[in-house]
C-alpha cells in the first residue's frame, strides 16, 4: 500500500508550482491593479466594493416560510432604500462636478498654484464612521435558547417514555402483523443498510488500494500523492454515498418520508463528512502528505480523530433531536454542550506544543517567516488560552465577536502559512528555471548583451511585492478594517490648486515607480532569454528594441503618476505645445541628439558592443542612449559623446561587418641578417601567439632599406573582441624580441661614420690638432712636460 510507513522511504518536499508564463507578463500591470484593489474600487478609480461582515445573531435550523417572507420583505426595503440614497448622492454630485469643471478651466494663479496643509479630521471621522458600521453588533449577546425548566421538561419525557416502554409488550399484542411489520420496517431497513455498507466498503476498499498503487507521475511527486490520496478518501466514501442514494430512493419513497426515514437520510449524510475528514487525516498524517516525525504524525492523527468522532455524536444528536421535531431548548442545550465540549478540546494541545509546531514548515532562508514561526512558538500557550477563552465566550453566547476574532485570526495565520509555502516553490521553480539564463550571462555571453538583469532575483522582487500586497489587502479584508484604512489614506494632506496629495497618492506613485523598474528588468531579461535567442535577433536590434520598450514604459508610468496624483492629462496638450516652442528655440541641440540617437539605434552604424574610434579615441561602446554614446575606452574610463557627432562625423568601425581587423607590426634587423631567415622567425613568433589568428596566415613584408636596419612588416589578423590592438602589439614584440634572440639577429641602433677633410677644417679644429699633434710627439722622446692650468680651469 502506498500510504504505508513501513514502505514508505525518506519524504522529500517537492513544490512545482505550474507557474509557466503567467510572471512573464509585465509586473507594472498587476501593481496598478493591486494599488486599485487596495482602494476598494469598481474602474481605475473604484475597482470593486468591500463588503463588509454583518454581525446578526444566530437563526433557528428549519427556517419557516413567515421568517423568508419576512426577509425578503427587509430586502425590498433596504434596496429601495439604497436607490434613493444614490440618486440623492447623484443630485448632489452634479452641481459639485460641476464646479469643479469651471475650476479646471478658470486661469491658474499664485493664490491656486499656494500649497496648503489640510487636516486629517475628516478622514478620521469617516473612517470612524465605516468602523462602526462594520461593527455593530460586535459585542451583543445572543440568547442560549433555554431555560431552568429544561430538566423538568425532559424527566417528564423520561417517566412517559418508561411508561411506553412498560406498555409495550401489551401494545404489540393488540398489533396486526402489518402494523407490527410497519414498526419493525426501520429495523428492517438499519440492517440490510450495514450488510450492503459492510460488503461495499470491503470492496471499495479493495479497488482504492489497487488502483492508487497504479497512479504515478513522473513529473511531479507531489501530484502522485496528491492523487493516491484522492483515491483512497474516494474508496473510504463511496460506500456511504451508496446508501445515500439508497435512502432517497427507495426508502423513503416506501416510507413516505417518514421522521425516521429523513433522519436516516441526514445521519447517512453526516457519515458522509465523517468518514472524509477521517480518511483525510488518515493519508495526510499516516500517508506521509506532510513532512512531519512519526511520532508527531502519530499524536495528531489520534488527537484529530477523537475529536471528529465527538464532534460526529453531537451533530448525530442534534439531526435526531430537529428531525423528530423534539423540544427546541433540548436543541439548545445539546448545541451549547457541543460548544462547551469544543471550547476544553484545545486543552490537550498545551501538553504537545512540539507536535503542533512540527506542522509549520521551517524555511530558514526568510526572515519574516522565521520571525513569524519563532512568535507563535514564543507566545503558543498565550494564543491558546486566549482560544478557549473565545469558544467559552462563543458557549455563553458571544457569537459575533468570537466567531470573528477566532475565524478571522486562523486564517490569517493560516494565510501567511500559505503564503510563504507557495512562494517558496515558485521561487524553487524560478531559480531552476533561470539557472541557465544567469550563468550565461556571469559568463558574458549573448544573453548579457543588452544589459545584466537577472531574471531570477528580478522575479523573486516582484514575487515578494506583489505577494506582500495581496496578503496585507486579505488581511486588512479579514480584519473589516480596508475601508476605514483606505479612507484615512485619502484623506488630502497638501493641496496645490486643483490637485490634491494624500498618503494613498503617495504609495500609489511608490508602487507605480518600484513596477516600472522591475517590469523594465524582467521584460529585458525575458526578451534577452527566450524571445531574441527563438528569431535570431540581432543583438544591435535587441538593444535598440530592449531601449525603446524602456522609453515606451517610463512614459505610461510617468503618465500613470500624473492621474494617480489626481494631475488633469488634457493639460499635458499645453505642455507640449509649450515645448514645442522652446525646441524652436533653446532645445534645438537637445532635439539633434535625441533624433541623431534615435537614428543610431535604428541605423545599427553604431551598436552596443561595436568597437570604435571616434577623434582618436579608441574604445567599446556600452551604451546607445538617445542622447549620447558612451565608449569605454582600454584605460577603463568612459567617454560619452553627442549623437549628432557620431552621425554627423567621421568614425571608425572596426567591428561593423566582422570583429577582424589585420595590425601592421614594423620590425628592422642588421644588413648582416639573411631577409628569408628573418621572415621565417618572424612567422613563428606569430605563430606562438595564441591571440592571432592562423586564417588568415600572417604575412611577413620587406618594406625598404632604412639607413641602420632591412625594414620589415609584420602583418596579422586578430579578433579586437578577445583583446585590444595595445596589449596584443606589446606580447607580439616580446615574442618577436625572444626569436630574434635566439636565431642571433641583431636589431641595430642608428650608427654614423664622420670622415674629416684637413683643408675644410675650421682654423681653431686645425690648431688643436696640430698640438695635439705635438703633444704626441714630445710624449713618444719622453719631453711631455706637465700641462698647466689656469684658475678657471682648476675651478
Amino acid at each position: 500500500m502506498f500510504f504505508s510507513r513501513d514502505n514508505q522511504g525518506e519524504r522529500a518536499s517537492h513544490s512545482r508550482a505550474p507557474l509557466r508564463h503567467a510572471l512573464r507578463f509585465s509586473s507594472l500591470l498587476l501593481v496598478a491593479f493591486l494599488v486599485f484593489a487596495v482602494a476598494g474600487c469598481e474602474s481605475p478609480t473604484e475597482f470593486f466594493q468591500s463588503n463588509p461582515p454583518e454581525f446578526s445573531a444566530p437563526s433557528e435550523p428549519g427556517t419557516t416560510e413567515q421568517q423568508t417572507t419576512e426577509q425578503e420583505t427587509t430586502d425590498q426595503k433596504s434596496a429601495e432604500s439604497q436607490k434613493a440614497q444614490a440618486g440623492q448622492q447623484e443630485a448632489e454630485q452634479k452641481p459639485k462636478d460641476t464646479t469643479e469643471a469651471q475650476k479646471d478651466d478658470e486661469p491658474l494663479s499664485a493664490e491656486t498654484l499656494a500649497v496648503q496643509v489640510q487636516s486629517l479630521e475628516p478622514g478620521a471621522e469617516k473612517a470612524k464612521r465605516i468602523l462602526e458600521r462594520n461593527f455593530e453588533g460586535f459585542l451583543e449577546r445572543q440568547d442560549l435558547g433555554f431555560t431552568s425548566a429544561l430538566p423538568d421538561m425532559v424527566l417528564a419525557d423520561l417517566d412517559g417514555l418508561g411508561e411506553r416502554v412498560t406498555r409495550a409488550p401489551q401494545r404489540f399484542q393488540q398489533m396486526s402483523p402489518r402494523e407490527i411489520a410497519f414498526e419493525l420496517f426501520p429495523a428492517l431497513v438499519a440492517l440490510i443498510l450495514t450488510i450492503v455498507f459492510a460488503l461495499l466498503d470491503r470492496a471499495f476498499l479493495k479497488w482504492s488500494k489497487r488502483w492508487q498503487a497504479r497512479i504515478h507521475i513522473d513529473i511531479s511527486r507531489a501530484a502522485t500523492q496528491g492523487l493516491r490520496a484522492l483515491v483512497l478518501v474516494s474508496g473510504r466514501v463511496a460506500p456511504l454515498l451508496s446508501l445515500v442514494i439508497l435512502s432517497y430512493f427507495p426508502i423513503q419513497a416506501l416510507a413516505q418520508q417518514s421522521p425516521w426515514s429523513l433522519f436516516l437520510t441526514r445521519a447517512l449524510w453526516l457519515g458522509v463528512a465523517y468518514r472524509a475528514i477521517h480518511a483525510a487525516f488518515v493519508v495526510t498524517f499516516s500517508g506521509r502528505l506532510i513532512d512531519v516525525a512519526d511520532e508527531h504524525a502519530l499524536r495528531l492523527e489520534t488527537y484529530a480523530i477523537w475529536v471528529t468522532r465527538l464532534i460526529f455524536g453531537f451533530l448525530l444528536a442534534l439531526a435526531a433531536i430537529e428531525t423528530f421535531e423534539y423540544h427546541r431548548q433540548v436543541f439548545y442545550f445539546v448545541r451549547f454542550c457541543l460548544e462547551l465540549t469544543v471550547a476544553f478540546v484545545p486543552v490537550y494541545l498545551f501538553f504537545v506544543q512540539p507536535s503542533v509546531m512540527a506542522l509549520l514548515p521551517a524555511y530558514e532562508g526568510s526572515r519574516i517567516y522565521s520571525f513569524f514561526r519563532e512568535t507563535i512558538d514564543r507566545y503558543y500557550h498565550w494564543l491558546l488560552s486566549v482560544t478557549v477563552l473565545l469558544l467559552l465566550m462563543r458557549a455563553a453566547g458571544f457569537d459575533n465577536a468570537s466567531t470573528f476574532i477566532l475565524s478571522r485570526g486562523y486564517a490569517i495565520i493560516l494565510l501567511v502559512i500559505f503564503a510563504f509555502v507557495v512562494g517558496n516553490g515558485i521561487k524553487a521553480f524560478l531559480r531552476k528555471r533561470t539557472e541557465a539564463i544567469d550563468a550565461e550571462e556571469a559568463v558574458g555571453t549573448r544573453t548579457a548583451e543588452t544589459g545584466p538583469p537577472h531574471l531570477a532575483a528580478s522575479l523573486e522582487k516582484f514575487l515578494f511585492v506583489a505577494g506582500g500586497l495581496i496578503v496585507i489587502v486579505t488581511i486588512l479584508d479579514l480584519l473589516a478594517v480596508r475601508e476605514a484604512v483606505v479612507a484615512l489614506l485619502r484623506t488630502p494632506i497638501l493641496a496645490a490648486g486643483n490637485v490634491q496629495i494624500s498618503l494613498f497618492n503617495v504609495l500609489a506613485v511608490g508602487l507605480i515607480v518600484f513596477g516600472t523598474v522591475l517590469a523594465i528588468k524582467i521584460l529585458k531579461a525575458f526578451l534577452n532569454a527566450k524571445v531574441y535567442p527563438a528569431f535570431s535577433v540581432d543583438v544591435g536590434i535587441a538593444y535598440a528594441i530592449n531601449t525603446l520598450l524602456s522609453y515606451v514604459l517610463v512614459v505610461i508610468a510617468f503618465l500613470m503618476v500624473l492621474a494617480a496624483i489626481g494631475v488633469n492629462l488634457s493639460a499635458i496638450a499645453v505642455v507640449l505645445a509649450s515645448l514645442g516652442v522652446g525646441i524652436g528655440f533653446g532645445l534645438q541641440t537637445l532635439t539633434e541628439n535625441l533624433i541623431s540617437g534615435f537614428i543610431i539605434l535604428f541605423g545599427r552604424s553604431v551598436k552596443k558592443g561595436d568597437f570604435i574610434t571616434v577623434r582618436d579615441t579608441y574604445g567599446r561602446v556600452e551604451a546607445v542612449g538617445a542622447r549620447s554614446v558612451v565608449i569605454r575606452t582600454p584605460d577603463n574610463y568612459d567617454m560619452l559623446i553627442p549623437s549628432k557627432e557620431i552621425v554627423g562625423g567621421q568614425i571608425t568601425n572596426w567591428t561593423f561587418r566582422d570583429s577582424y581587423v589585420r595590425m601592421r607590426i614594423d620590425v628592422g634587423v642588421t644588413y648582416n641578417a639573411d631577409p628569408s631567415h628573418v621572415k621565417e622567425v618572424l612567422l613563428d613568433a606569430a605563430a606562438n601567439c595564441d591571440l592571432i589568428l592562423q586564417k588568415p596566415d600572417p604575412e611577413v613584408w620587406l618594406v625598404g632599406f632604412g639607413d641602420s636596419s632591412v625594414n620589415f612588416q609584420l602583418l596579422v589578423y586578430y579578433d579586437c573582441r578577445q583583446v585590444s590592438p595595445f596589449r596584443l602589439k606589446g606580447l607580439i614584440y616580446f615574442d618577436i624580441w625572444d626569436a630574434l634572440h635566439k636565431a642571433d639577429i641583431e636589431i641595430p641602433f642608428p650608427q654614423r661614420d664622420i670622415h674629416v677633410r684637413t683643408g675644410e677644417v675650421l682654423p681653431e679644429v686645425a690648431k688643436m690638432l696640430r698640438e695635439l699633434r705635438q703633444n704626441g710627439e714630445d710624449a713618444e722622446n719622453g719631453n711631455l712636460l706637465p700641462l698647466e692650468m689656469d684658475d678657471e680651469d682648476k675651478e
